[in-house]
């Protein structure tokens, strides 16, 4: 089975006849030849593919083509317009790139923060290009160059402005999903400490401190509102347990041991342990404080601070970008079963962290950050 799409790519018509689920950087690849749309993680994740549809930003490796039918395509063989030279030239000038793979998708990334931005500081950069990684320039020289263009074009005499911006792809505004679950946490915050990145959150729950008690100071118990989290062995201050993890190509299942404490008269607790992947490619330790605080009679309100540091494959998940969506991701699952748990029923049978429900919490983040 196969399907005929027209795109047209860099101001020029292409017919293919493909399978349907063929990729477009495969399209562009193999049928166009257009090898300067590079493949990476084939994920979505490293941004490498990203080139601009329709004046949007899209990673090819995980567009179907088949959807792009009629849509207009530019890639990095089409940039030679004001503002992509200008890009162009100023990557070249702040040594903005060494191995040049990443580069591509960095540049179309660029030219959509600064259709969408005038003269963007260096943080609101920064963020933009949280998407995009680079293995080898640490981002200095990427940013610097941004910022350089970005200072151009806003000093620059208003014809050749609107010149610029008019060559430039058309942003767009996410759309607000009036039917999306609330976000359980009330309050909260994803930073970097060192090698460590520390969550905090707050998030409410609709029992009695008591029994919400209960419920913290029992490992295995509340181990079984975790996805993908089992517990093996507990004794009076260690345990021993697992958690898998299923990230696209990417299976994970770490098992380790810790310890924890509690204190009945304050309502505070903490664990802490570290684990390895059974495959040995990914090392991760952690450090978990809670505070459960009567808010009513029949709800309270749990504090929480979550300190972590994975290494080896799976060390992208250190990353406080993507870490706010997998938080997001996990709270809201995990505050459904410590309810569902509370009112005696059973948590959720779901075993794994899963890759596409992880995927769309890590976009409904960003786009929610992006508003705010």
């Amino acid at each position: 089975m196969t399907e005929t799409i027209c795109i047209n790519v860099n101001g020029e018509e292409f017919t293919a006849t493909v399978p349907p689920r063929t990729q477009l950087a495969e399209v562009l690849r193999d049928h166009l030849h257009l090898t300067g749309t590079h493949l990476g993680c084939e994920q979505g994740v490293c941004g490498a593919c990203t080139v601009m549809m329709d004046g949007r930003p899209v990673r090819s490796c995980i567009t179907f083509a088949g959807h792009c039918d009629g849509a207009t395509i530019q890639t990095i063989e089409g940039g030679d317009d004001p503002l992509g030279q200008m890009l162009t030239e100023a990557f070249s000038r702040h040594h903005a790139l060494q191995c040049g793979f990443c580069t591509p998708g960095m540049l179309a990334t660029s030219r959509d923060i600064l259709t969408r931005f005038s003269n963007p500081d260096e943080a609101l950069v920064r963020h933009e290009l949280s998407g995009n990684i680079c293995r080898c320039t640490g981002y200095q020289g990427i940013v610097a160059a941004i910022m350089d263009v970005g200072s151009q074009i806003d000093t620059c005499d208003q014809t050749r402005t609107d010149d610029i911006r008019r060559a430039a792809f058309t942003p767009f505004e996410p759309e607000e999903n009036l039917n999306a679950a609330p976000d359980p946490a009330t309050a909260g915050s994803v930073v970097q400490d060192k090698d460590w990145t520390v969550i905090t959150r707050s998030f409410g729950l609709n029992h009695p401190v008591g029994d919400v008690w209960d419920l913290f100071s029992d490992v295995s118990r509340v181990a079984s509102c975790v996805p993908g989290a089992s517990v093996a062995e507990v004794t009076e201050e260690t345990f021993s347990g697992a958690i898998e993890v299923s990230f696209g190509p990417i299976k994970a299942r770490f098992g380790g041991k810790g310890t924890y404490a509690n204190n009945l008269q304050s309502r505070k607790g903490h664990l802490s342990g570290s684990g390895a992947d059974k495959n040995g490619q990914s090392n991760v330790r952690g450090e978990l404080h809670y505070d459960i605080v009567k808010k009513t009679e029949d709800t309270s309100t749990v504090d929480v601070e979550f300190r972590f540091n994975v290494q080896g494959v799976l060390a992208q998940f250190n990353r406080p970008e993507l870490v706010t969506g997998f938080v997001d991701f996990l709270l809201q699952r995990f505050v459904a079963n410590c309810n569902s748990v509370l009112s005696g029923g059973t948590a959720t049978s779901e075993h794994k962290i899963g890759a596409f429900s992880l995927a769309v919490a890590v976009i409904k983040s960003w786009f929610k950050r992006r508003k705010t």
